[in-house]
């Protein structure tokens, strides 16, 4: 009974594991106030380990805070980029598009001109092998009416193939056709074609001497070579 007065009412065994033993001599009221003064220091305690807790849960708390921004930061960046690439893939193929139908334009109209220029050009040829040949008319009449004559008793069919021969040349040259001259000229591969060569004192050197066919020239187009013998 007296131990449990000593203290504060409650019965303690020193064999009790983290009991302090109760000290003789002291009372109830000593003890409280004993482990009243040793609590604040335990709050205290807890209360700064809880501070730097909440401290490093702050500091952790804000450099998690600083990647997640750098990483949005990042991934906003790479939307961006493939949007603008996205939008310069559609003005690529857009441009391609376009490129594409001006080339099948051009090729159809290319087409079309180049039968068009055939078509004309046909037509051109027709026309002045047309014009040609009725030009020929005449002669044809000519060389008939001097064939008439002949058979009739004629005695003037020498004069009349002169006649003929005259109108022919005058058809030639009026479409620009004229004789290559060769007799006594110097010989000139671009003009003449030579068969023969012989020794002929009467003649210079590459001189051509006689003409075994006349040439014909239509400006500067050759119609045909004139066939010469050619001193040497």
């Amino acid at each position: 009974m007296t131990d449990t007065i000593k203290n504060g009412g409650k019965k303690h065994s020193p064999e009790t594991e983290g009991e302090a033993p109760v000290r003789e001599n002291e009372s109830a009221e000593e003890v409280l106030e004993e482990e009243a003064l040793n609590e604040p220091a335990g709050e205290k305690e807890g209360g700064e380990e809880a501070s730097a807790e909440g401290e490093e849960n702050r500091g952790s708390g804000g450099k998690k805070s600083f990647y997640s921004k750098k990483h949005g930061d990042k991934h906003s960046k790479d939307k961006e980029a493939a949007a603008k690439l996205a939008a310069e893939l559609e003005e690529a193929k857009a441009k391609e598009q376009e490129l594409r139908d001006r080339y099948i334009r051009l090729s159809a109209d290319f087409d079309n001109f180049r039968k068009r220029s055939a078509k004309e050009n046909e037509a051109k040829y027709l026309d002045a092998k047309a014009d040609t040949l009725k030009q020929l008319l005449p002669v044809v009449d000519s060389f008939e009416r001097a064939a008439a004559h002949e058979a009739d008793g004629g005695d003037q069919s020498t004069e009349g193939y002169r006649l003929i021969y005259s109108q022919l040349k005058a058809i030639l040259e009026k479409n620009g056709v004229e004789e290559i001259k060769a007799l006594g000229e110097t010989f000139n591969p671009n003009l003449h074609y030579a068969v023969m060569h012989v020794e002929d004192d009467a003649f210079g050197p590459d001189t051509v001497c006689e003409v075994f066919e006349k040439g014909y020239r239509m400006g500067d187009r050759i119609l045909r070579f004139s066939t010469v013998k050619v001193a040497n």
